[in-house]
């Protein structure tokens, strides 16, 4: 996930040179703290715990932490397909990362996010999800799965203005879904929900904090290659993990079990 934050978040020149500095130097963030790594590459602590928190993290030994568990977790399991990978080391590593994906999930829940989306879930007369592309049909399931359970919801995969105007907000759930963080017809649909004083969760990652920072509350997700090749993406994983672990706290809260 580092590694994908690194090449995708904009960054300033001397924010490029402490990224060189942590490539070259993996070690570094490994064995110091960010005074003593200030000290290696002539940034000051400040600036590096900032820098931590523009990648999305709440500061440096959050960042150290996940650092060390993607570079020990790296070294000690050789992931990455390539064309020289043969059959039974992609049928070995798939499962690996696969697992990796939903143990990086489940680090990004926070028990107080999830009992607090679960009472807006119960309060709602109405449970709306947003997403479109790929992640369209993981929220079809959701809805589907929702109305077994006699709680109303419906998927979209853009925002119905005329639709929102006319219901009362506190009536209404949104849930709105970006694997990116910055798909626009996502971001432009929690925008206007919040607008309209709507409650709204994000389902998104840390590539991107555009959706996060609009809604109310959010659950992160693992958005990252793992080594897989280009085209191959597997953050639905992600996506499904998140779903399924609120539609079965409802289960549990309806008794449906």
């Amino acid at each position: 996930m580092i590694t994908e934050l690194f090449n995708t978040i904009t960054l300033t020149p001397q924010q490029q040179q402490l990224v060189q500095s942590i490539n070259e130097h993996p070690d570094w963030i490994i064995k110091y703290n960010a005074k003593e790594l200030a000290q290696m590459t002539y940034v000051s602590a400040s600036r590096i715990v900032r820098f931590t928190q523009k990648l999305g993290f709440k500061g440096y030994l959050d960042f150290q932490k996940t650092f060390i568990r993607e570079y020990t977790h790296q070294n000690t399991y050789n992931q990455t397909i390539h064309s020289e990978s043969s059959i039974n080391g992609v049928i070995e590593i798939l499962p690996a990362i696969y697992q990796e994906v939903l143990l990086e999930t489940s680090r990004n829940m926070q028990k107080e996010v999830i009992v607090r989306v679960i009472n807006y879930m119960l309060q709602a007369k109405q449970i709306d999800f947003y997403a479109n592309n790929n992640n369209y049909s993981y929220i079809q399931s959701a809805a589907l799965k929702l109305n077994s359970l006699g709680i109303h919801a419906q998927a979209y995969n853009t925002i119905n203005h005329d639709y929102v105007d006319s219901f009362v907000p506190s009536d209404v759930l949104s849930f709105v879904i970006s694997h990116s963080g910055n798909n626009q017809t996502m971001v432009d649909a929690a925008y206007y929900l919040r607008k309209k004083r709507s409650r709204v969760i994000g389902i998104t990652s840390h590539l991107d904090h555009s959706l996060e920072l609009i809604c109310n509350e959010s659950f992160i997700i693992d958005a990252s290659s793992h080594g897989l090749p280009h085209g191959i993406s597997i953050y639905g994983l992600s996506i499904q993990y998140v779903l399924d672990l609120l539609i079965i706290e409802m289960m549990i809260k309806k008794k449906r079990l």
